[in-house]
């Protein structure tokens, strides 16, 4: 028989389980993170600051020059454009405040943030060309309204075909051209089946004739404000605003509607010598 001591090696177990408690954080570990956070956070600071005096310059190159209203609610660029930047602006800062470490050095540092920054201002590239491209560049009077036609809606292969002085398209502002009537059946038939696939003569620069040249069917076309208030009371206050706003009574001034391939619902107000002097969104048909 064995022994009393052999006895307790068998009852023993020879590999006893431990049993598994989560590591406890040196008070050193701590105070470690705690650094590398504010360090960080003072980076993520700085770059968040400079992405957003970088945000206002662009927004103003954009609502300022690009969309000055109304067109930037015709063309509904406002949200799209204020969310690319809130992205852009808020990626940037975010990426640093994640990398930034005092471990690091300079020179790794700085190859972070410059890596960090490409990234934020290539997005930032993309999006301004993108609306840049979308811009309103032309407002056209065709038949009895007017058109605001975008760049990338304007059928570029045709503006050296526009009368000279419309043959370029402006880096601001919309070019102001009038529109030429079908010389032939053709033509007329051309510009129906165009029209059905979305293309009207406003987008065409070989249709386009002068502004000044489109004033006596414009005169013709426009009908008093007067005549529109009464037709939609509803709308009385918003076009009475409109008019003060322009500083014009409301019998002094007539009125066009105003579209674009997003909308149909607006209307340009016009003094005695056809000058655009407001905006409202109402229909004007």
């Amino acid at each position: 028989m064995g022994s009393e001591h052999d006895f307790l090696a068998i009852r023993r177990p020879l590999n006893p389980v431990r049993r598994n408690h989560p590591p406890r954080l040196h008070p050193l570990t701590r105070m470690s993170a705690s650094h590398r956070l504010h360090f960080a956070a003072r980076y993520a600071l700085r770059h968040l600051l400079l992405s957003l005096l970088v945000a206002l310059a662009s927004a103003a190159v954009v609502f300022g020059l690009w969309y000055p209203a109304p067109y930037r609610q015709m063309l509904q660029v406002g949200h799209i454009y204020v969310l690319v930047l809130v992205v852009d602006v808020v990626c940037g800062p975010l990426l640093t405040l994640i990398v930034a470490s005092p471990r690091k050095s300079r020179r790794e540092r700085w190859l972070d943030f410059s890596l960090i920054g490409a990234i934020q201002l290539a997005a930032l590239a993309y999006g301004m060309y993108s609306v840049w491209v979308a811009r309103p560049a032309v407002l056209a009077f065709e038949s009895d309204r007017l058109v605001v036609v975008t760049a990338n809606e304007v059928q570029n292969e045709a503006l050296t075909k526009a009368p000279p002085g419309l043959q370029r398209l402006p880096w601001a502002g919309v070019l102001q051209v009038g529109t030429r009537r079908a010389t032939s059946g053709a033509e007329t038939l051309s510009s129906v089946e165009l029209g059905l696939a979305g293309v009207s003569p406003a987008m065409r620069p070989d249709w386009w004739l002068p502004w000044a040249e489109a004033q006596a069917v414009m005169r013709s076309r426009a009908k008093p404000l007067a005549e529109l208030i009464a037709r939609r009371p509803e709308a009385a206050a918003l076009l009475q605003a409109a008019a003060q706003s322009a500083g014009r009574d409301v019998k002094d001034l007539t009125y066009l509607p105003l579209v674009s391939s997003k909308t149909l619902d607006w209307v340009a107000l016009l003094d005695a010598d056809l000058n655009i002097v407001g905006h409202a969104p109402v229909d004007g048909f």
